[in-house]
């Protein structure tokens, strides 16, 4: 959902420059509500630090891995860039997830690589030509390593030797910091902005603009509450549960976090509101409390 804004300044820096598409759930956590309210200096600013390590957050992905198989496109694009580690026999291995699924080539102890099959045609290629192999040497290398029984040491040529893993144990670390306090405090602010239009950009919201241009993570840690639901769910959501001590917030991902945010010493005159997104549906809406479902 698209939420048109018909004011001229960024909501975070004030400065009256070209807005762009910001997402006010992380786009890289499957969100979908979107507004032209930040200008791209700030848009680039959170997108490339805080939020660009949202998505390996480890209690993110846990809650998203206890999902049905319908997101499993979304669960894959949270796993990339993610530390697994590997079991070879005795020996363990630790990687990071590429942009195609794969953790690429491994390093062992012993001094030994791992490599994906889809790259080793590859790698057998190039470690013989930089032997000085000739071709003929590479195809009969390349020949023995088809052949190679799987879990047996195979010579495809004098000190280049191979071994077939057919299966072997891999994991995540979830060595990834958890998620910054400034995510929710930012999807928050960004909300509030979508709920009382131009009055965001009154002084009051001062202090908040400046802990998230500042990346002010203890100022933040202050604002947010941590919670849990008792099970995951497909969706996303953010409700403004009214004033109580302050403008108050809370946000929903993957139907199992909370992080509760409350604005001290900024009340909202709006009755509460309700976002909500299915994930496996792609269907999002607003709602008020008030209101039958």
């Amino acid at each position: 959902m698209r939420i048109e804004w018909e004011h001229p300044a960024c909501i975070t820096c004030l400065g009256s420059k070209e807005l762009s598409l910001e997402h006010v759930i992380p786009d890289s956590l499957g969100g979908i509500l979107t507004s032209r309210f930040l200008c791209r200096e700030c848009n680039s600013l959170f997108g490339s630090t805080f939020e660009a390590a949202a998505r390996l957050a480890p209690e993110l992905r846990k809650a998203a891995s206890g999902l049905g198989p319908d997101l499993t496109q979304l669960k894959e694009k949270l796993e990339r860039g993610a530390e697994y580690q590997s079991q070879f026999g005795d020996l363990t291995s630790r990687a990071k997830v590429r942009k195609d699924g794969n953790t690429g080539v491994l390093s062992l102890k012993d001094g030994s690589i791992v490599v994906p099959e889809e790259d080793t045609l590859t790698q057998i290629r190039s470690r013989i030509q930089k032997r000085g192999g000739t071709a003929s040497q590479v195809e009969e290398a390349i020949s023995r390593w088809r052949d190679a029984p799987v879990g047996q040491d195979v010579e495809l040529v004098e000190g280049l030797h191979v071994k077939k893993w057919e299966d072997h144990p891999s994991s995540p670390t979830y060595s990834e910091p958890p998620l910054s306090p400034l995510v929710p405090l930012k999807t928050a602010y960004e909300f509030a902005a979508l709920l009382i239009g131009g009055k965001i950009y009154d002084q009051a919201f001062d202090p908040l603009r400046t802990v998230l241009l500042d990346q002010d993570e203890e100022l933040a840690e202050e604002m947010v509450e941590y919670m849990r639901a008792d099970k995951p769910d497909a969706f996303h959501g953010i409700a403004f549960d009214g004033n109580i001590g302050g403008a108050r917030f809370q946000i929903r991902l993957f139907g199992l976090l909370a992080y509760r945010v409350s604005f001290p010493s900024i009340g909202i005159k709006l009755p509460p509101v309700v976002y909500t997104h299915r994930l496996d549906t792609g269907e999002d809406w607003f709602l008020s409390p008030d209101e039958p479902s």
